[in-house]
């Protein structure tokens, strides 16, 4: 075909604007180019980002403060306080102060795996950890904040960027070869790793600002520390200590920060509380209470101390809020669900008007099953402190705790009654299917666990627990979740079923448990460390070796799933 000159004609051809926000350019839409945020960003809800792409900041400078994070804890005999860690990072000279971009919300300057890491993180990584809708859903929220808040764009950046790289590596020669790529990447380029060391530097000076006296924003900084937990819980190392780090960070916010959180829930009632605290109006006569974006957050956060206890880690965290929610309650499941319950109208004060009655009605139609949630998982604490105690202290802690569990039973019986009915054929079209799925297993592996700690000890529970009757339970629902979901739907059961493998005889269920393990290590290490373990214990199971007392690798690491 002949070369056509465009320039030719009654109406030459006009060149495309760059003036663009970058969100609207590589999408190659048209952007009205106003500025701070164009109108295509705002009705979208899109990071809407004006800038070059040039960071300037050196990959070893960025890097000091995560090493010198975990020396000093490593150093020292009690966790460094939030004070002793700004001091750290100021010491160590990291340059937190970030190049400075007006037309962009955040400040920040965005490449385009920057932007790649935001749609994947509110998108493929909220479906995965949250049956809820996407643009509806906790991870929007924080997508919302991070637009003006860098620490929390760093942390969102982090675990969306780690995680595509992850999985995309997953299939590769192995960790060695997916830590040279990341060495040898651009250090012109922030990696995964350097806007986790520069988000926590960030959450270390700004939690060092309440030395001065200030009120601190909560908003962002549990944002943050729910970001850096999750991170930690599917990429830590096999120590587990940043995890662990973490959890006793978030125990200090919330015993300091949050102990007027039983008086606020009791006299508020169930309305008045702004979804952010800066949307509280500024009255220096009364102590401006926690947004219903933080006590949400704090339920979140309490779920992730609750899996880490099942590993010997955390714990600080629930009891902190036990002992304002419900100190005299030994079960401490009514101050939890009371803090859930609170919480519950996050979602549509949020968005007000705009928040769709399909969401509206999906949230009330799933209010129990989440509620469910929360009692299971503070059950899985629970049983995970016994775990501790001698026989004597079991003895005496175990009516308590089978109280709870009968709590449960009792108020959350037809919806045990009705997931036992469900079938394979029944798909995932109502949310609620899919939240049974995955939540009821929970519940039957947490008394499996009891079962294990307390017939290790000699002792037995009134309970009735028949063995065969919970894995039978867990496996029917893990194998529904696998056919509608794939591997997303079996990572959220993957810790009952990593429990069934240990405690079943049925060499099938071993087998295909394995297969799923292998299957959801692609998409986290510690999930790759579970399948390893899984595979060395079932190996040495013909030995009648208790292989999984405290849940350690050959090679002495730990994990948490």
């Amino acid at each position: 075909m002949d070369h056509i000159d465009s320039t030719i004609g009654p109406h030459p051809k006009k060149g495309r604007s760059k003036n663009g926000c970058y969100t609207c350019r590589i999408k190659k839409v048209k952007c009205d180019e106003a500025r701070p945020r164009c109108k295509r960003c705002i009705r979208l809800r899109r990071l809407c980002d004006y800038g070059d792409y040039e960071p300037k900041i050196k990959h070893n400078d960025l890097l000091a403060i995560s090493r010198g994070y975990m020396l000093a804890v490593e150093n020292s005999k009690a966790l460094p306080t939030w004070a002793q860690r700004a001091a750290l990072t100021r010491a160590l000279a990291l340059p937190t102060q970030l190049p400075e971009f007006p037309s962009s919300a955040s400040s920040l300057n965005l490449t385009s795996a920057d932007h790649e890491a935001i749609r994947y993180f509110r998108t493929t990584f909220a479906r995965i950890h949250h049956t809820k809708n996407p643009d509806y859903s906790l991870f929007s929220i924080i997508f919302t904040l991070a637009q003006d808040e860098p620490m929390v764009m760093h942390a969102l950046l982090a675990i969306g960027g780690h995680e595509i790289e992850f999985r995309r590596n997953s299939t590769s020669d192995g960790e060695a070869d997916y830590n040279s790529q990341l060495v040898q990447r651009d250090q012109n380029k922030w990696t995964p790793v350097q806007h986790y060391s520069a988000a926590l530097g960030l959450l270390a000076d700004v939690i060092g600002t309440a030395d001065d006296g200030r009120q601190l924003e909560l908003d962002p900084i549990c944002a943050v520390l729910y970001l850096m937990l999750v991170y930690e819980q599917k990429y830590g190392d096999g120590t587990c200590s940043g995890l662990s780090n973490h959890l006793a960070g978030a125990a200090l916010i919330v015993k300091h920060r949050c102990s007027s959180l039983s008086d606020q829930i009791s006299t508020r009632g169930w309305q008045g509380t702004p979804v952010l605290s800066r949307m509280q109006p500024r009255d220096d006569s009364q102590q401006p209470g926690l947004s219903l974006f933080v006590i949400r957050l704090l339920v979140w956060i309490s779920l992730c101390d609750s899996t880490a206890a099942t590993f010997g880690l955390g714990g600080q965290c629930n009891s902190e809020l036990k002992n304002i929610m419900a100190p005299d309650d030994s079960s401490s499941i009514a101050g939890f669900d009371a803090l859930h319950r609170y919480s519950n109208s996050l979602y549509r004060s949020m968005w007000g008007d705009a928040y769709p009655q399909v969401e509206l009605l999906d949230d009330v139609e799933n209010r129990d099953i989440f509620a469910f949630l929360c009692a299971s998982m503070q059950l899985r604490g629970i049983v995970a402190q016994l775990s501790n105690l001698d026989v004597n202290d079991l003895r005496q802690r175990l009516p308590a705790v089978e109280s709870a569990f009968r709590q449960i039973d009792l108020r959350y019986g037809e919806l045990l009654e009705v997931a036992s009915d469900i079938s394979l054929s029944t798909d995932n079209s109502h949310r609620l299917v899919a939240n049974i799925r995955a939540f009821v297993p929970i519940y039957h592996a947490v008394k499996l666990e009891l079962l294990r700690i307390t017939r290790r000890n000699g002792l037995t529970t009134k309970m009735k627990i028949v063995p065969e009757a919970h894995i039978t339970a867990i496996i029917d629902l893990a194998v529904q979740a696998d056919k509608h979901q794939g591997v997303e739907g079996t990572i959220r059961v993957a810790w009952p079923l990593f429990v069934v493998a240990l405690e079943t005889s049925n060499v099938v269920h071993q087998r295909w448990v394995l297969s799923r393990f292998k299957a959801m290590s692609s998409y986290s290490k510690n999930l790759e460390r579970a399948h390893r373990f899984l595979t060395e214990a079932l190996r040495r199971q013909c030995e009648n070796i208790e292989v999984y007392k405290d849940f350690r690798l050959e090679n002495g690491e730990v994990f948490v799933i």
